[in-house]
């Protein structure tokens, strides 16, 4: 099929990308920096349309919070660009976050997941014309609340295997809002671990993580349909409600 080749060409172009960045002298921050260029410019290439897609910056939210500092940022295309040239982005306004990294070790994924983990998802306001009605504004909250942001902590090369799942599950278990957990992390061309939501039958919202090897190439690609499929379904939020900015203007970040 087209598509399916076309992405795991997509994969395999990016190794190819990463390594011939490796030449002799390259310190590790210039790595880093042509890694985020790499991801930033595929999520540009299929999702320009649907969102601002920025490198670095802090995630804030209306009482001064601030993430940590964050390697790509997917934004509403609505939202107000004053925020995007200053690399702040309000909590309302954020669908997606990827950590980037050359070598994914499992310190390094406990790190990330920290990080995340750190995203001020509180103290948000939004803003819905009446007229949608209150079922599907509980609706859309809860969808918000579950799934957003989409976030992806990604490296092109590293050892990840299916024994990282314990420290996984383990260490998120010390994440209070489980919607900050990665929804993918992926070592490219080698596997990935899946987010996976279910709503029981009482309601309530349950989390756990999935193995899924991709070292073959007719599913290198797979992370990436993921990682579009769930950008695109998230990217209608931003038509039917929007933040309420009044929360920001009078306050320094």
């Amino acid at each position: 099929m087209f598509f399916n080749n076309l992405l795991n060409g997509t994969a395999e172009a990016l190794d190819i990308r990463y390594q011939s960045s490796l030449r002799d002298g390259i310190n590790s921050a210039d790595i880093g920096e042509l890694c985020e260029i790499f991801i930033k410019e595929f999520l540009t290439n299929c999702l320009d349309d649907h969102y601002k897609i920025f490198r670095g910056g802090n995630i804030v939210n209306t009482i001064g919070n601030r993430s940590p500092q964050l390697d790509i940022v997917l934004t509403n295309k609505n939202a107000l660009k004053i925020f995007g040239d200053k690399g702040i982005y309000p909590i309302e306004t954020v669908i997606g976050v990827f950590s980037i990294t050359s070598n994914l070790t499992l310190p390094k994924l406990k790190k990330c997941m920290t990080e995340l983990s750190k995203i001020p998802k509180h103290h948000y306001y939004f803003h819905m014309e009446t007229f949608y009605g209150d079922k599907f504004k509980t609706e859309t909250d809860t969808v918000w609340k579950n799934t957003v942001p989409f976030s992806c902590i990604f490296g092109f090369k590293g050892n990840i295997k299916e024994a990282w799942l314990a420290e996984i599950n383990k260490h998120a278990q010390e994440v209070s809002d489980k919607s900050l957990l990665p929804s993918l992390i992926v070592v490219n061309k080698k596997a990935l671990f899946e987010k996976c939501i279910k709503k029981e039958t009482d309601g309530q919202i349950t989390f756990w993580y999935e193995y899924v090897p991709i070292n073959t190439k007719d599913k290198y690609g797979y992370y990436l349909s993921k990682i579009l499929f769930h950008l695109y379904n998230l990217s209608g939020e931003q038509n039917f409600r929007r933040p309420n900015y009044g929360q920001y203007f009078d306050k320094d970040y």
